[in-house]
């Protein structure tokens, strides 16, 4: 009994072995294949890939450099408006005491010169 029931393991080894050697084979062609196409097809998607990458990294390194100086302008824009502003106002100060001057001086001559020729004329009434 024991040499029937070896010998149909061995039998069914023997028919697993003749059914798993071309698989395997089979199986070893497959692996190769997708090995090939892999490096045939992927890599050099993949170089180029890393290509843009790396430009893509520089456009973002120029727009921060680009950003950064925009700032700057910005800042300058601001700081001249501030003093733009302040010269506006000390203009605006400077006008209005330069009119309220000539103003005065207006009336001070006008008064000076009414009383004058009110003297002037009453002096020559006198006579």
């Amino acid at each position: 009994m024991n040499i029937i029931l070896s010998v149909i393991v061995s039998v069914f080894l023997l028919v697993i072995a003749v059914f798993l050697v071309p698989l395997l084979l089979e199986l070893k062609k497959t692996v190769i294949s997708l090995r090939n196409t892999t490096e045939n097809n992927l890599n050099p998607a993949l170089d180029e890939l890393q290509l843009t990458l790396k430009s893509m990294r520089s456009i973002s390194d120029n727009i921060n450099d680009i950003t950064a100086d925009v700032k700057e302008v910005a800042d300058s824009i601001t700081k001249v408006s501030a003093r733009i502003h302040v010269v506006t106002g000390l203009i605006d100060t400077l006008g209005s005491s330069a009119s309220v001057k000539a103003m005065s001086v207006k009336a001070g001559v006008t008064a000076g010169l009414t009383y004058l020729l009110t003297n002037l004329l009453k002096k020559g009434d006198r006579q």
